[in-house]
Formats: structure tokens, C-alpha cells, sequence
């Protein structure tokens, strides 16, 4: 009997699986259940059948396969969810409103401009079309910002929905564990936990294992636990707002991070949703915005190399204004005699007995010798590069810090102030003409730069140096020498003056750039480059060296006159040059001998010259310029005097501990005798120019962080020195390197958004390590920023058409109102192969304005079609996987219908038995009655 009833209560028990087998044909995860039926055997006698095992019918291997393709599936997925906009963006070339078609456009506007020169509609038209380009360059890098700014949302987002499906997890994990223990069935647990994790693999790739206990635990393929006994939660926190320079490389984006590591998993995450984003974002977007921008800078450097040669008649050209920021130029007065200057050096006083400043004597003519009375610079205080500081000078202007060039002896020293002195010089033989011309284009008065360079203007009736000059910097120059650009302007408004415009002015702005004003409205200034110093010599661009840093060596080469101090600039950038970046660089780059790096901003020189060392890569670069990028310096100081009522102390620490601490009893001080005073042990402490203000800047010869604390020394305004000067680290130059296209950038970034200049010392060959690396100031932002020049939008009528020109007959300039060479040579421009560097998807060649934006077209939509034909093929593979497994897994009726027959048939004849023995019992009872 019993055994016919375990019969009975298996069956029904197989039924029930049965039942929930085709219940649930339809539910996603659901695995077909097998019921496993054992034998019962009691004292070694088989007493029927019982409940074994409930088998789910999954494929672990093939579950795996799965998984792994679903991450590579959910990739591709959300790569199209941002592709196709990509594409919209950029269009098709023969598109209106394609950036390829409305520089087409550009072209034909100047085209038109070439035979119709002296049209105002034409003029008009031009700057529109003009504009149109801009415009365009402006919004696709507005968009392409704002589709990284989503995708890093988006990774924000899949973080936050992984999390929530490890938690989920884990939940399940401990259900099974529990259930598991108490034998009360985990199938169905089991189905929901491999829901999730196939789910889970779509966001992120994934390795996992099963544990002894039947808990999973969970990895990212590089090894990373997201799931043991706990869940190690994701952290990520999304940005507010995107820039073309921004990049995860160079920190501007936060770290992807498990919960109790701070571990950066952001590129070890090869597959899935986020791995979409992260390329969206890192990669392809950027990518695109490298190709805009080179195409702008391109389009920017040519349009205005052009335009700098032209004229404008009838418009009159009576000033300019440069669009080159210049870094503030250190100078010094000469001095016969001066008794109360204090020297400071290595944080205490120098006994001098009198200055004297001598100019000339120098390499440079910034340079001065400084004589002292008494015999104190010794070889072993005063050697080359000796940094000092001078306090209370008679001659305002020379207070400030120094280096020591050259030490002649024991009373004399060749010296220069800390602050850049820049230099240009023009290439041999080359030379620019100046002219003077009435309104109707005739010749007033004409000479050549290298002429009036020669010329000493100090004796000029009238003459006074003006902001930041001084009387010196009028002086004869020598024939092509280097000259600074204080010198150009002083010896530019030296030549107008004594042509008779007494209002003339030439100098640099607080903003570091040329300002030029003739100071006659019915004059035009005109500028031509010339091959030679001839009259009417060929018009050709003139090579202008220039030597950022005052050290002799050219950091940077460019073509005419005009267009160096960007004077008529067509296209202007609303940016400084404060991004430089290399060429694309193989990963496996590293440099083949030492070299030399500095880094200076508008104000000097930031930290020391290093070196990096040969064999260095790009990472090694980066880190090198990190640290010695940084500086500890005060706020922009307006008052630069003061009177301690109490004594104080100034406490300088590296992250080792303290380096010195010098005293400062009660008294009168000024920015620089502070500055001489902390210039000891391993710091550097200088006064530097900001503008109108100075600071009081430190930095560490080792290129070590350091710390000021100032405690003590109250003011009678009721502060104390430390509150007034509010010393603080900052980071002032920081580099990274970044991806694009083939290989990778070292960037190198001002955080200021100043004006940054490199400098490396040449070798034998000329060469240094921004040759090396073809290190210099980026396309990086250049669309972001690019616009028509406003003067132009307001007044079309100023575009340059004609240029200065030569008539033999009377040996004479003139400019023409019906010129049209300029014109000529901006159409020709649409036909003319440009040198394009690698950026993005396309390599360095050669490519006219438009074929290198029909080519940027071409690459975006090659990516996205290449995206969709790889995310095709995975939803085939991905679509056969699952069919396979479903095939395994899933529930088949007819199966099914068949087994709950063998059950039903096993059901009834376990019930003929019972009944069979129920009727032999009652027989068996009727018998004994």
C-alpha cells in the first residue's frame, strides 16, 4: 500500500512541475524544471519511489557565451543611441547646411569678392558667409560638447543601475544560501538571480563564479570585486558642463571607483553599456571635435595670414589692434647712482655700498651691469643664475627680482629681471615696409623696420617711453638683430613722431597686446613684407623668429609682419594660447636623448628649467611638468608696501616638513625685500608682474610642494601681513596625455587660461624637445572660440582687398581703392593644399579647406555605419546564442504535454494498485466476519 501511494504522491508531485513548466512557458528566465525520481529503499528493501531533485535545465557554459556577447550587444546598442546623432550633426557634404558646403560657400564669397572688390554687397556678403562658417564651427562644438556632457550623465546613470542589480543580487545570493540549507527548493531563486546577471552583463562586462554555498560571486573582467560576501557598490559622480580641452586623461572628468578602492576603473571597463558612454565621451566625440578644431585653426592661421598683407581704401586704416598677448617685459633703468637700494640674497642682506646699473654690456640689450662699491659678488655668492632681489631702489622701475647672466667680477654682475624680455628677429634679408598714405592711397612717407631699428629715437622732440618702456628702449638696435618687442614699439612710435603725428602711440595694452594709433584719422598705416629692404621689392611674407623667453633661442616661427602681432586679423579666437599640445604620438613614444623644459606665463617663468631625461614617454613628460608647474604664491597685490606693528615669522614646509623659518621683526617691508628675504634653502622667491599688480611667487628647485605660513605681524589697518597676502598652492600648469586618433597627445594646459610659452635649449642640431615633439600651441578650443573680427561685421567695408604696392614711375607706394590682390590671393586660397596635422580620424596631408571637411564628414559617417554593421552581426550571433540555450532551457509544450501523459498513466495505475488493494483488504475483512 504504501508503496503504491509513494507512486501516487511522485506523480502528483511531477504533475505540479509539469504544470509550472507550461505556466510559465512565456516568463523571461524561466528554465524548464526536471523532476528527478529515486528509489525508496528501506532495510535494504525497495519500498516504491520517492521525490529526488528538482533539475533546472540551464547550459552554464553556454550562459556564459551569452553573457559575454550581451555585453559586447548592449555596447554596440548604446554606441546607436548616439551615432546617428553624430551624424545628423555633421551631415552629408552636398547638405546646405554641411560644414563642407558653407565653406564651399566661403570660398565662392571670395571669389565673387575678387572681381567685385569695390561692391559693398559683395563686401557684405563675404563677411555673412564668413559668419555662416564660424557660426557652424561654434554650434557643432556646442553639440558635440553637449552629447559628452549625456554620455557622461549616462555613465552617472548605468553606475547607479548596476548598483541597484548588484543589490539585487546579493538579495538573491542570500535567499538561495538560506533555502538551500533547509532544502526547501532554489530553482526559481536561481532563474531570477540568472536574469540579473544576464542583465547586469549588458551594462557592464562581467566574470563571475559559483561559490560551494550556490552564492555567486561577482568581477569585472579586470579582477575587481563587485560582489563577494558584500556588494562593493560602483561610485561615479557626472560632471555639470563639458569644454573642447576637457578630458578624462587629464582629470577633468571624475573616476569611476568600487566601494573601499580608489582604484580608476574607467578603462579597464572593455565592454558593455558604460563602456559605450566612456567611449562616446573619451573617444569618438572628442575625436570628431579634434577634426573641427584643426579644420577652424587651419581656416583661422591661412584666412588671416592673407588678410594681415591687405589694405582697405577708402577706409582708412589709422590704428590697429594686435590680437597676440605678449607676457609683461621686464626692464631696467639706468642708474648712475643709487645708495639706498637694499640687496637681498639667500634670506638676508647684502652690505653693497652703492649700485650703480650700466646698459650694454649684456648679450641682449635688457641686460645691464650692475657695479656695487664694495666687493660683494663673490663667485661663491653671485655665480650665473644667482637669483637676488632689489628693495627701495631710487628708480621705482628697478625694483624687483633678478638673475645673474654673467659674473665679470668681484663689484660687477650682467643681470636681467625675472620677467621675460621677448624678442623678435627678422629672418636675413627680410624686411617690412611702413607707410604713411593720404586718403586717396598717395604716399605720405615711407621707410623700413630694420631701417628705423638703427635709429635712435631719444633725442625725439616730445618723446616720453610710456607704460612698461623705458628711454632706453628707444635706442639704435642693430642691423636684423633680436629685438624686443618693447624696442619694436618704442622705435614704430619713435619713426611716427618724427614724421610729425605727435598723437602717434605704440605700445602694448594692459592686456599684453599691440595697440597702434597714427594719431591723424585722415592717415593710413600700411605694412608690406618684402624679401628684401629694396624698394618695391617682390611682396613675401617676412620670417619673424620668435623667442618667448629671453633666453636666444626661437620657441616659435611665423610669417609676416602684420600677422605675427595679428594687426588685421580676419578671424579672431575669444582664447589664449593656453592649451599646447603634440603631434599624435605612437604609445610607445619615448624621447631618444635628454632635453630641457621650462614653462612661463605672462608674468615669468614658472618653477625651474628641468630636464627630462632620455628615454622619458609622454606619461613621464606629463609628470615631470606637474611637478614643476606648481607654485606657491600670494593673491594680486595692489599695495605692495606695508609697516608690521608685531613681529612675525614665515614658516616654509615641503610635504617632508619644515624648510626654514625666517623671522621678521617689526618694521617697514615691501614685496620685495620679502621676496629676498624667503630666497633660501631649496626655494626660489620672486616678484612677478600681473597685469597692474605683482605677487610674491615661490617655488621649489626640486619641484616639490611647498607651503608659507605667516603668523604675527599685525598692520595698523587691523589685518596682519599673512591675511593681506593669502599665500596658496595652485597648480599653475598641469599636463596630461590624452587619446586621438592612432595614437596619443602630451597636452600641456596654463590653468589660468593664460597666455603659455615653452621653452627647450637647442642642441647641436637645432633641435629641442618641442621639435621632437612638435610641442606647440593647440587647435584644441579654436572652434569653440572662432569668430569674424567685429570691426569687420560692423563695417564690411574694412576687409582687406588691396595690398601696398609699388609704382616704378614715380618710386613710390601706394594703395588703391580698386586693389584687388588680396582678394585674388583669399580666392586662390579655396583651391590651395593645406598642411593638415593628424587629428582625430584623419592623418597628417595635404587637403584644400572643403576636401578636409568633406573628409571629416566622410570618417564620422564611415564610424557610425562601421558601429551599426558590427551591432547587426551581434544581434545574429546574440539572437542564434539564445535560440541555442532556449532551445536547451526552454519549455517545450509537446515535451511537456507527453510528460504530464507519463505521469497521468503512472498516476492512474499507482490508484488501480491502491484500489486494487482496498478491494483485497475488504475481501480479506468479509472472510474474517
Amino acid at each position: 500500500m504504501n508503496t503504491a501511494l509513494s507512486g501516487l504522491l511522485t506523480s502528483q508531485r511531477g504533475l505540479d512541475v509539469i504544470a509550472q513548466n507550461v505556466s510559465n512557458v512565456n516568463t523571461v528566465g524561466y528554465t524548464r524544471k526536471v523532476l528527478n525520481q529515486e528509489a525508496r529503499i528501506v532495510g535494504g528493501v525497495g519500498a516504491g519511489v520517492q521525490e529526488g531533485s528538482l533539475t533546472r535545465m540551464a547550459h552554464e557554459g553556454l550562459l556564459k557565451d551569452i553573457r559575454r556577447q550581451n555585453s559586447e550587444l548592449g555596447r554596440l546598442e548604446a554606441e546607436q543611441t548616439m551615432y546617428p546623432r553624430i551624424d545628423d550633426l555633421f551631415g552629408e557634404v552636398e547638405d546646405d547646411t554641411s560644414i563642407a558646403h558653407r565653406l564651399s560657400d566661403l570660398m565662392n564669397a571670395f571669389e565673387s569678392l575678387s572681381t567685385q572688390s569695390d561692391k559693398s554687397s559683395t563686401q557684405w556678403n563675404t563677411v555673412q558667409k564668413a559668419q555662416d562658417v564660424s557660426d557652424s564651427m561654434q554650434d557643432m562644438t556646442r553639440q558635440i560638447q553637449n552629447l559628452r556632457l549625456e554620455a557622461d550623465n549616462q555613465i552617472d546613470l548605468t553606475v547607479d543601475n548596476i548598483n541597484r542589480m548588484l543589490d539585487d543580487i546579493n538579495d538573491l545570493n542570500q535567499k538561495i544560501v538560506k533555502h538551500g540549507t533547509i532544502a526547501t527548493g532554489t530553482a526559481d531563486l536561481e532563474d531570477q538571480r540568472d536574469v540579473l546577471l544576464t542583465e547586469l552583463s549588458k551594462s557592464i562586462d562581467i566574470q563571475y563564479f559559483k561559490r560551494q554555498d550556490n552564492s555567486v560571486s561577482i568581477f569585472t573582467n579586470s579582477g575587481e570585486m563587485l560582489l563577494d560576501n558584500q556588494v562593493q557598490h560602483l561610485s561615479y559622480t557626472s560632471s555639470t558642463v563639458t569644454a573642447a580641452w576637457m578630458t578624462s586623461a587629464g582629470g577633468q572628468f571624475g573616476k569611476i571607483t568600487a566601494e573601499g578602492s580608489g582604484l580608476d576603473l574607467t578603462n579597464d571597463l572593455t565592454s558593455g553599456q558604460i563602456r559605450a558612454f566612456i567611449k562616446m565621451r573619451d573617444e569618438v566625440l572628442p575625436q570628431a571635435q579634434s577634426m573641427i578644431d584643426e579644420m577652424a585653426k587651419q581656416l583661422h592661421d591661412n584666412v588671416n595670414q592673407i588678410h594681415n598683407r591687405g589694405t582697405s581704401l577708402p577706409n582708412i586704416s589709422s590704428s590697429y589692434n594686435g590680437t597676440r598677448a605678449f607676457a609683461s617685459q621686464g626692464d631696467i633703468v639706468n642708474d648712475a647712482a643709487d645708495a639706498v637700494a637694499t640687496m637681498y640674497r639667500a634670506g638676508g642682506t647684502v652690505t653693497h655700498g652703492g649700485l650703480a646699473f650700466a646698459a650694454g654690456s649684456g648679450s641682449y640689450p635688457w641686460q645691464a651691469t650692475l657695479t656695487a662699491t664694495n666687493a660683494v659678488f663673490t663667485a661663491a655668492d653671485f655665480p650665473a643664475g644667482t637669483v637676488f632681489t632689489l628693495s627701495g631702489t631710487d628708480t621705482a622701475r628697478n625694483a624687483g627680482t633678478y638673475r645673474v647672466v654673467e659674473r665679470t667680477d668681484n663689484w660687477n654682475v650682467v643681470v636681467e629681471k625675472v620677467n621675460p624680455r621677448q624678442t623678435i628677429q627678422l629672418d636675413t634679408g627680410d624686411d617690412v615696409v611702413l607707410g604713411l598714405f593720404d586718403t586717396s592711397g598717395d604716399q605720405i612717407a615711407k621707410t623700413t623696420l630694420n631701417t628705423i631699428m638703427q635709429v635712435d629715437y631719444q633725442a625725439t622732440a616730445g618723446l616720453t617711453p610710456g607704460t612698461g618702456r623705458n628711454v632706453a628702449d628707444f635706442d639704435n638696435r642693430t642691423d636684423h638683430g633680436d629685438w624686443s618687442i618693447n624696442e619694436v614699439t618704442a622705435h614704430i612710435e619713435g619713426w611716427l613722431k618724427a614724421e610729425g603725428y605727435s598723437n602717434a602711440s605704440v605700445n602694448l595694452n594692459s592686456d599684453g597686446k599691440l595697440d597702434i594709433s597714427v594719431g591723424d584719422t585722415t592717415v593710413s598705416l600700411a605694412f608690406r613684407d618684402q624679401g628684401s629692404s629694396t624698394d618695391g621689392a617682390d611682396q613675401a611674407d617676412a620670417k619673424i623668429f620668435f623667442d618667448a623667453t629671453g633666453d636666444g633661442a626661437t620657441d616659435q616661427t611665423v610669417s609676416g609682419f602684420s600677422n605675427f602681432f595679428g594687426l588685421n586679423d580676419f578671424y579672431v579666437k575669444d582664447n589664449a594660447n593656453s592649451i599646447h599640445d603634440s603631434a599624435i604620438q605612437d604609445d610607445s613614444f619615448t624621447t631618444s636623448t635628454s632635453r630641457t623644459l621650462s614653462l612661463w606665463d605672462s608674468t615669468g617663468q614658472i618653477g625651474p628649467e628641468f630636464t627630462v631625461a632620455a628615454n622619458s614617454s609622454l606619461s613621464d613628460i606629463a609628470d615631470s611638468v606637474n611637478r614643476y608647474g606648481r607654485v606657491t604664491e600670494s593673491a594680486r597685490l595692489s599695495t605692495t608696501s606695508w609697516t608690521t606693528t608685531s613681529a612675525a615669522t614665515v614658516t616654509i614646509a615641503d610635504p617632508s616638513g619644515t624648510l626654514f623659518t625666517q623671522a621678521l621683526p617689526a618694521g617697514a617691508y615691501t614685496v620685495e625685500a620679502l621676496a629676498g628675504l624667503l630666497n633660501q634653502s631649496s626655494v626660489t622667491a620672486t616678484v612677478v608682474v600681473d597685469g597692474a599688480y605683482k605677487r610674491l611667487r615661490l617655488t621649489d628647485s626640486r619641484g616639490e610642494e611647498l607651503t608659507a605660513t605667516i603668523n604675527g605681524g599685525d598692520l595698523s589697518t587691523g589685518s596682519d601681513l599673512g591675511t593681506t597676502l593669502e599665500m596658496s598652492k595652485e597648480q599653475k600648469v598641469y599636463a596630461a596625455v590624452v587619446p586621438d586618433g592612432s595614437g596619443s597627445r602630451l597636452r600641456i594646459i596654463h590653468s589660468g587660461n593664460q597666455e603659455l610659452f615653452l621653452s627647450s635649449d637647442l642642441d647641436g642640431q637645432g633641435k629641442n624637445l618641442l621639435s621632437d615633439l612638435s610641442l606647440e600651441a593647440a587647435a584644441t578650443t579654436t572652434a569653440a572660440g572662432l569668430a569674424v573680427r567685429q570691426e569687420l561685421v560692423a563695417g564690411p567695408e574694412r576687409i582687406s582687398r588691396g595690398m601696398m604696392q609699388w609704382n616704378s614711375d614715380v618710386d613710390e607706394y601706394f594703395i588703391s581703392e580698386g586693389d584687388n590682390a588680396v582678394a585674388l590671393q583669399m580666392a586662390e586660397l579655396g583651391t590651395t593644399k593645406l598642411s593638415f596635422d593628424s587629428a582625430g580620424g584623419l592623418f597628417q596631408g595635404q587637403y584644400t579647406l572643403s576636401e578636409y571637411a568633406a573628409a571629416t564628414i566622410s570618417v564620422v559617417a564611415g564610424d557610425s555605419d562601421h558601429s551599426k554593421t558590427v551591432l547587426d552581426y551581434q544581434s545574429t550571433l546574440s539572437e542564434s546564442l539564445d535560440f541555442q540555450y532556449t532551445s536547451f532551457s526552454g519549455v517545450n509544450l509537446d515535451e511537456e504535454v507527453s510528460a504530464m501523459i507519463d505521469y497521468q498513466q503512472a498516476y492512474t495505475a499507482s490508484a488501480k494498485v491502491i484500489t486494487a488493494i482496498q478491494e483485497m483488504l475488504e475481501v480479506l475483512v468479509n472472510i474474517i466476519q
